[in-house]
């Protein structure tokens, strides 16, 4: 499959602007998935989630995009205070929401629950990504890929990887990574180097066999992040000779 535009949106309140309306609005055209970033909302339950959607979609007749929810906690690099019960239990809550198409779970190496998260997702009929991030390094390519590896044993369907880089070889690393991980496991992956030294991770994912490029609506959520109409007009390119 060709690779998807995400486009990260963090509210911090539950009344979006009208501004905010306008923006999705604007640049609808340009992706495919809205990434619902909560994490940054005062008052986080299920039901703001919902009402939050509800606004986000109350001027289209058909859905245009499909909605992904993310709670990233302070650990992976967001700004989400919930321990892992809490966590959990947000997770379980929002697999009731009809508007969600997929939602984020964090990988840990505590998976039986985890699991569980993403079977309840699955049965819920959403689409699940594991993720991990890393904003001290890359690791070297055979961490990554028994990474990608044992992402895999969750069961998600997506499993997304994000490091920092130091140096052009980290780049090249998580790349590789991605590439040979995308042949060996049966899940869609996707693999970003962050910041603007690894902005080639996020323009040539298809490339790669990544399955998602995450972009920004107005400022990046993450380091490195274009805005979604110059993922647009980049990701093409790299496909530009296919048949």
């Amino acid at each position: 499959m060709k690779t998807q535009i995400v486009a990260s949106f963090m509210p911090r309140q539950k009344q979006l602007s009208d501004e905010q309306r306008a923006l999705i609005q604007q640049n609808a055209a340009f992706f495919d998935i809205l990434e619902l970033r909560i994490d940054a909302l005062a008052e986080c339950r299920t039901i703001v989630v919902e009402q939050l959607i509800d606004q986000i979609l109350e001027n289209y007749p058909t859905k245009p995009f499909e909605i992904l929810v993310t709670y990233r906690t302070q650990s992976q690099g967001g700004e989400g205070h919930y321990e892992k019960e809490d966590y959990f239990k947000l997770l379980r809550g929002l697999t009731q929401l009809k508007e969600i198409d997929l939602i984020d779970v964090e990988w840990a190496h505590d998976q039986q629950e985890r699991g569980e998260i993403v079977s309840q997702i699955h049965q819920a009929g959403m689409v699940s990504i594991a993720s991990y991030h890393n904003f001290e390094e890359t690791p070297p390519i055979e961490v990554l890929k028994k990474t990608y590896y044992h992402m895999s044993q969750l069961g998600a369907n997506h499993l997304k990887i994000a490091v920092m880089p130091r140096t052009t070889q980290d780049v090249l690393v998580l790349l590789q990574a991605l590439s040979e991980s995308s042949d060996a496991l049966q899940q869609w992956i996707t693999g970003i180097s962050m910041s603007q030294l690894g902005l080639i991770s996020r323009t040539a994912q298809n490339t790669f066999g990544g399955a998602l490029s995450y972009g920004a609506l107005e400022e990046g959520v993450a380091p490195g992040q274009l805005h979604v109409k110059q993922l647009a007009e980049v990701l093409p390119l790299y496909s530009l000779f296919e048949s």
